[in-house]
């Protein structure tokens, strides 16, 4: 069997994890490490999902065959994921439905409050496909307006394909009556879309539904959002203020970002710069800035010195692989170790000596967009987590011993004084080691007129920058020994600089490229958190969900990081909101961390609903 080299020696790059631990050996044979490289795990393996291809109607692959064959073989199909973020029911009234062999039978004829349902979509691909299936709001319905309360699905194959949304005689915020707005369509996957309202929109003791009645408070064009179109991603905390301004952060919930920094590939070894995807965990266009721009507002992100500048990176230490024995003796394979050797830092008989990674978006660049932001965005409050701090200066070349290449202390200062360029830092929260996780939004947010007291009940905010620093750094007391202690942050302690244990996260990923096997692990450990948070009185860390794939070093012939996020983000409402578990036992992530954060703000859509349905309720401003 001949193989292409070069693909082979890419298959060797960094797998993807994301803490600097030693990998422990890959391969013991040359049949398994065969067999690994022609038969890698699949990440999609979620329900009947297919891994979305680059021709997605299959026209190029079937394009020899007659148009009788194209018919029956190609089609258009997705999931509707219709989250009831509401305590209201949603209750079929009706449709219909032209060339659509699934549509009509998949919606249920009633959406239970708190639920998910997803709802198969099957076109044939024509451009005169159409279908429209209508919901209402059963507790709104009767208010006067007709029919009140309605919306209604629509499928369109001459723009397609296209999935909307119409709202017929039903508002909400952003979304008047008769407007229309499309979902981003996923073929062969889920299609969100998020209806959230507070829990007390049905309570008539301080809601009077029938606008004819005096006393009417119940606005769905003020109270009542979906996704996509109620909340600016750009915006939503100051959309939201007056909904989440009373909740801590431990009863907030955040989108964020997993090895936020790594949109590009500004340096590093030289196995991964012949292979750029096995580190870049979001999509070229998705720097800092436009993840801000989308919503996330937790970030993770990983200093390093690179060159003598600060940037954030992606790496991995490894003993070494040993290479399979014989390697040489198969046909077309026998430079094959030599030229692993040389990428990897390795000999002939290892590959993958010492540090292995690559070097994201330089710390100059991320302070300006951040900066940016928080000009352009008042009311926005941001997270920026530092962690995984290393000097890829020291790193020494093939073989080398380094494993603990840390920042030192001194470093650490250097990168603290360059982050007080960041400007709206939390600064006015001046107490010695406050526990920011017990403060209310509106204490993390000031004013926006600096001239008012902190404690001032206006709507306008200002954004905030809080900067936590959670790692650890290496002191050589002699040549011998190094010793290794938390990073010292209090001389910045004024200037909005904090440690970890200010705000405190349960933080622990799956390790895994099985997405069914992530899945488990993470909402495991969410309900066993909640648990623990419920027999604790409630004095227990945030949490946060880390829905994130590890990628195999056997699978870079076959894919990228971004390409296993993009499966286990299609996943992610369909199962966080699976079975009505969502909210039990206070069991809701305060962050959901992804890789490939997507500028369609879906994530951010989720998480918005979480807050507006879950989280306790705040007293009118």
């Amino acid at each position: 069997m001949l193989l292409p080299l070069k693909p082979l020696v890419a298959a060797l790059a960094l797998t993807g994890t994301t803490s600097t631990v030693t990998a422990a050996p890959l391969f013991d044979s040359v049949t398994t490490f065969l067999s690994h490289l022609t038969n890698p795990p699949n990440a999609a393996q979620h329900l009947d999902l297919q891994t979305p291809g680059a021709d997605p109607t299959g026209l190029n692959t079937l394009s020899t065959l007659g148009s009788s064959a194209k018919s029956v073989l190609q089609k258009n199909q997705a999931y509707l994921l219709l989250i009831n973020a509401t305590p209201f029911t949603l209750r079929r009234t009706g449709g219909h439905s032209y060339q659509m062999p699934v549509w009509d039978a998949s919606f249920p004829e009633v959406v239970q409050p708190g639920e998910s349902i997803r709802i198969k979509i099957e076109a044939k691909t024509h451009k005169d496909d159409a279908a429209e299936m209508r919901y209402v709001i059963e507790e709104l319905k009767n208010q006067g307006q007709g029919q009140g309360g309605e919306i209604e699905f629509q499928y369109r194959g001459h723009s397609g394909p296209l999935l909307q949304v119409e709202w017929k005689s039903l508002a909400s915020l952003n979304n008047p009556i008769g407007s229309v707005r499309a979902l981003t369509w996923h073929q062969g996957n889920n299609i969100p879309f998020v209806l959230s309202a507070a829990p007390s929109s049905l309570n008539t003791s301080s809601h009077n539904l029938n606008p004819n009645q005096p006393g009417f408070s119940f606005d769905p064009s003020k109270h009542l959002i979906a996704f996509p179109g109620s909340l600016p991603t750009s915006s939503w905390m100051k959309t939201s203020y007056s909904r989440l301004h009373c909740l801590t952060l431990r009863q907030l919930s955040l989108p964020g970002t997993h090895n936020s920094g790594m949109s590009l590939l500004t340096g590093g070894t030289p196995l991964v710069k012949a292979l750029p995807a096995s580190v870049q965990c979001h999509s070229s266009s998705m720097t800092v800035g436009s993840q801000l721009a989308s919503g996330a507002r937790w970030f993770d992100i990983r200093p390093v010195i690179a060159g003598g500048k600060w940037a954030t990176g992606h790496y991995t230490f490894f003993n070494g692989i040993k290479l399979p024995s014989g390697l040489e003796q198969i046909p077309g394979l026998g430079d094959l170790a030599k030229e692993i050797g040389a990428l990897g830092g390795g000999d002939k008989d290892r590959a993958l000596d010492g540090w292995q990674g690559g070097n994201g978006q330089l710390l100059s660049s991320i302070i300006s967009e951040i900066n940016t932001f928080t000009a352009q965005n008042p009311g926005e409050l941001i997270v920026i987590n530092l962690s995984h701090g290393l000097n890829t200066d020291t790193f020494s070349g093939s073989g080398n011993s380094n494993a603990q290449a840390h920042l030192s202390q001194q470093e650490w200062d250097n990168l603290m004084t360059e982050l007080l360029k960041l400007t709206n830092r939390a600064t006015h929260l001046t107490l010695p080691n406050i526990d920011l996780s017990y403060l209310p939004l509106s204490a993390l947010l000031p004013p926006l007129d600096p001239s008012l007291p902190l404690n001032s009940t206006t709507p306008l905010r200002a954004s905030t920058v809080l900067i936590v620093v959670d790692d650890i750094t290496s002191s050589s007391s002699s040549s011998s020994t190094n010793t290794l202690t938390r990073v010292n942050t209090s001389p910045f302690a004024p200037q909005g600089i904090f440690f970890r244990r200010q705000l405190s996260i349960f933080d622990s990923y799956a390790n895994t490229n099985s997405l069914p096997a992530m899945m488990s692990d993470q909402l495991s450990k969410m309900q066993q958190h909640s648990q623990k948070k419920q027999n604790d009185d409630d004095d227990m860390d945030m949490f946060l969900l880390s829905w994130t794939l590890t990628q195999p070093v056997e699978t870079m012939v076959t894919g990228s990081i971004v390409q296993y996020a993009e499966e286990a983000n299609r996943a992610l409402g369909e199962k966080l909101w699976a079975g009505g578990q969502m909210g039990k036992e206070g069991r809701y992530p305060n962050v959901v961390s992804v890789d490939a954060f997507g500028a369609d703000g879906e994530v951010t859509g989720l998480v918005a609903g979480i807050n507006w349905f879950l989280a306790e309720e705040c007293p009118a401003l």
